[in-house]
């Protein structure tokens, strides 16, 4: 695909699709679809989609997809989504919420982990990567 070039935009929307999200939510993660109307993200998504350099390029990322991982993002949401069914038809509140849980963060619903690296933390990863060096 090297000779066939696409914007940025129609990249990142290449990239959502092959992760396993829809085509209005690939659209909104790639443009700045903020002020837009759903049925105006709909129609734009399906236009791009329909367009033969995109759904090469979508098609070629799948692939890639399928051979390299054993497991992909719409695997996990289908099992997630087959999880909170068996909990809800045993009625059990907890399977269901942990469901829930899961595919909120896996779709990025809730507030980003923050993280804090320490100054010792950071000292401990390079004094072990110049150690490492120095055997060689």
């Amino acid at each position: 695909m090297a000779d066939v070039k696409l914007t940025a935009k129609q990249e990142a929307f290449c990239q959502g699709i092959a992760d396993g999200l829809g085509q209005a939510d690939a659209y909104r993660m790639a443009y700045d679809a903020e002020g837009m109307k759903d049925n105006t993200i709909y129609s734009k998504a399906s236009v791009l989609m329909s367009d033969g350099k995109v759904a090469a390029r979508v098609a070629e990322l799948k692939a890639q997809v399928a051979e390299k991982q054993l497991w992909t993002r719409e695997m996990s949401v289908k099992g997630l989504i087959q999880a909170y069914r068996i909990a809800q038809d045993a009625k059990t509140s907890t399977g269901m919420t942990a469901a829930v849980k899961e595919l909120n963060v896996m779709h990025g619903f809730n507030e980003p982990t923050k993280l804090s690296i320490t100054g010792s933390m950071i000292q401990r990863i390079q004094r072990e990567v110049i150690d490492d060096n120095a055997e060689d």
